[in-house]
């Protein structure tokens, strides 16, 4: 049975990735990874800017019975963009992640099993619409760690077709 620890481990394992990425070149880090959409370095700066979200607004409001409403998305998808091109270096992006995922990772662990399956409501929904489970601390974070993985394909689709995947995966440590 997939537990809660299971999960904060899955979700923490993001961080072996993103420090995989350390040795990625920092032109293709910040080259959009195709027509249209964003670099590299924007997918971690959006990961990043949710995680501190998270953790910082949503994550205390999680209580049974909870009644949350999420910031608008596009409003932290384009602070995080923006972010990303504003001059700051691949590295202080990586290490931005690194330290936002390892404070949350954190808080998360310190939340009990009543918890992280007390069920509230988000935007007005009782149940996600996307895995049709009642939401919770539990099931946001899944949804999440879909997300992270979404973005890591991404990024390796991109890496594979720019001929550098196998440098970034045989110098790291990623458990896949």
């Amino acid at each position: 049975m997939y537990k809660k620890e299971d999960l904060i481990h899955d979700f923490e394992n993001f961080n072996c990735y993103v420090t995989s990425l350390k040795i990625m070149e920092e032109t293709l880090f910040f080259k959009p990874i195709a027509e249209g959409k964003w670099s590299t370095a924007e997918i971690i700066s959006h990961i990043s800017f949710w995680d501190k979200y998270i953790r910082e607004e949503t994550l205390p409001q999680m209580k049974i019975n909870a009644v949350i409403e999420s910031i608008d998305f596009d409003t932290l998808n384009n602070q995080a963009a923006n972010y990303a091109l504003s001059g700051v270096s691949q590295q202080h992006l990586l290490h931005k992640q690194l330290e936002e995922r390892t404070l949350l990772v954190s808080e998360l662990r310190k939340k009990n099993e009543e918890e992280f399956f007390a069920t509230f409501s988000l935007n007005g929904e009782e149940v996600d619409q996307y895995s049709g489970y009642p939401h919770s601390i539990f099931n946001y974070i899944a949804t999440f760690i879909w997300h992270d993985n979404h973005h890591k394909q991404q990024i390796d689709g991109f890496l594979k077709e720019k001929g550098a995947a196998l440098k970034v995966r045989n110098n790291s440590n990623i458990e896949r």
